[in-house]
């Protein structure tokens, strides 16, 4: 049975793994996080073949969770992505009333209780293999893992109480409790584990300067596949408090549990703004022989075919507008974009694909309607273009977006005309990526 489970683990994971390479083969870039997590992490301890009447009840053990990880997103809407992670927390249980109720038990009905507590401290390398829901660029976002687990024994401890009556030759008039902890080792704990783990997560967008950021939730449950028992225990040597052989371990020990983690993740390009800024670039600018200085006259706005010429004759594009007017049109008081505007915004992708660039998305729109409607709608429909040129390959990181309403009229707002011409979506070159 274990076998069955095992094989269909990596057979599951080599499919989902194989599907991940083979869409990223198709993508022209992945998006890069590095985050952190902490939460909660409960374990139980199953046993395939011990004799109940020694331990009649099995508590699960609670532990803090502590994970570092970087994560690739990739696909067209970013529905795959690959997160390995490093997790540092406990794994054990608790076993209580060990030999209450046995005719064979050493101490006969001396003992009131034996508890028996395993603490064993891992660190786990992890590998989650996720689908996220919905859009690249929604605020709110599901999604679904499976991770295989491969956890490293780094420490911990055993710790077997008894309590005896108080009619013990040894006890006097009071209870006495006796015991004994010691640390883990070879002999009592497998160094080594392997696990899998299914889980479920939302994670919500925190817009920053040039991209997301992202706060999570999510719960899993795992289910462990090796044998944790050492080599002192499955001799058949495990003792009681006073150092006896009291049981015989014939069977397997393994871990299950579930937890609970809250994450955040920053994406790479946070860091590559920071080091950019750094930079002097000043310098780079006499080192440009004079062929390439061609007198290009400023104007409030380009075409995108001037823009992809300038970008072929190596010009400087740095803060020239878009001019898309009439390129970009929404219906009447939505932010749905028609069908017309496809072409425009299909030839302007294979731009942003083909440069380095980022660009700033701005929306606006006329006067008609109030000033708090007319803002968020600028907002919208700033948004469906950059989920619109997300969808057709564009590095997320290369688009940001604001939305000024009513606020930057082109023209009047008089005549129809006039108000055509101000709901519009201007697009502001920015620096290199």
């Amino acid at each position: 049975m274990k076998k069955t489970k095992l094989k269909t683990l990596i057979a599951v994971v080599t499919m989902v793994a194989c599907g991940i390479n083979a869409n990223a083969q198709n993508t022209k870039d992945i998006d890069w996080y590095i985050g952190v997590g902490g939460g909660y992490h409960s374990t139980n301890m199953r046993f395939s073949d011990i004799d109940e009447d020694y331990f009649p009840t099995s508590k699960s053990m609670g532990s803090p969770l502590f994970s570092v990880f970087v994560q690739g997103e990739f696909g067209k809407e970013r529905q795959y992505a690959i997160r390995p992670q490093l997790s540092f927390l406990k794994r054990g249980g608790k076993l209580t009333e060990i030999g209450k109720g046995s005719d064979d038990f050493d101490y006969r009905n001396e003992v009131d209780d034996v508890n028996y507590t395993l603490k064993a401290h891992y660190i786990d390398l992890r590998v989650p293999l996720i689908y996220n829901f919905g859009k690249a660029n929604s605020t709110i976002r599901p999604y679904v893992y499976l991770a295989p687990v491969f956890g490293f024994v780094t420490g911990g401890d055993i710790t077997m109480l008894a309590e005896y009556q108080d009619d013990y030759p040894s006890a006097g008039d009071a209870n006495v409790a006796s015991g004994y902890k010691m640390d883990l080792s070879k002999a009592n704990m497998a160094s080594t584990y392997f696990a899998g783990q299914i889980g479920v997560g939302l994670k919500f967008a925190l817009p920053m300067a040039y991209d997301n950021m992202y706060i999570g939730v999510e719960a899993n449950y795992e289910c462990g596949f090796t044998d944790t028992y050492g080599s002192k225990e499955k001799d058949g040597d495990a003792i009681d408090a006073l150092g006896n052989s009291i049981y015989m371990i014939n069977g397997t020990r393994k871990f299950s549990g579930f937890e609970l983690q809250a994450t955040i993740s920053i994406p790479f390009s946070a860091f590559k703004k920071r080091e950019k800024n750094s930079a002097v670039v000043a310098p780079v600018a006499p080192v440009h022989e004079p062929v390439a200085q061609t007198v290009v006259e400023d104007k409030p706005c380009y075409t995108l075919d001037e823009i992809n010429d300038l970008m072929l004759r190596n010009e400087d594009i740095s803060g020239k507008t878009i001019c898309a007017v009439d390129a970009i049109n929404f219906d009447f008081a939505k932010s749905t974009i028609k069908a017309e505007s496809y072409e425009y915004l299909d030839k302007l992708a294979k731009t942003l694909i083909r440069s380095n660039r980022r660009i700033e998305v701005k929306g606006h729109t006329d006067n008609v309607g109030s000033e708090d409607f007319n803002m968020n709608l600028s907002r919208e429909r700033a948004e469906a273009v950059v989920n619109y040129l997300t969808s057709k390959g564009v590095n997320r990181n290369k688009l940001t977006y604001s939305y000024y309403g009513m606020s930057r009229p082109l023209s009047t707002n008089d005549t129809e005309e006039g108000r055509a011409m101000n709901r519009r979506v201007e697009f502001t070159i920015l620096n290199n990526f």
